[in-house]
């Protein structure tokens, strides 16, 4: 365990989500847990900022302006700087169409708005130390 937390201590998280009050509530508990966190609040301002800020992680919501959440996602996935950054989509859209369509798009996880935030600390720090060599 203390070896997965090295590993994470410091990771580069993009929160990406247009309600200022969510990208604040996650991003302050990500950065409590130890990360390093960026923000976004639409879809070409985080395409932006993953392509600048070497990234580890993005969280990524679906309903956002200028690009949508899929949109950013496919993009991502179709550009070789960004292609194996872990995305979870954290989204307020509940049914199996839009699930499925995240995941067929790239998306690692889907996690349901709201969500605790520590289980969506849980769930970076799977990934990320899914990433990690051991």
């Amino acid at each position: 365990m203390r070896r997965t937390r090295e590993v994470m201590a410091g990771a580069r998280v993009l929160v990406v989500d247009d309600y200022e009050d969510s990208r604040e509530l996650y991003g302050e508990f990500l950065r409590l847990a130890g990360y390093d966190v960026v923000t976004a609040a639409d879809g070409d301002a985080a395409l932006r900022c993953a392509l600048r800020q070497d990234c580890d992680i993005i969280v990524l919501d679906l309903a956002l302006p200028k690009f949508d959440g899929l949109a950013v996602l496919r993009m991502l996935r179709s550009t070789a700087r960004t292609r194996s950054i872990p995305v979870i989509i954290l989204s307020a859209s509940v049914g199996g169409d839009v699930r499925a369509q995240a995941l067929e798009a790239g998306a690692d996880r889907f996690v349901t708005k709201p969500c605790w935030p520590d289980e969506l600390e849980g769930v970076v720090r799977e990934l990320l130390a899914a990433r990690s060599p051991t």
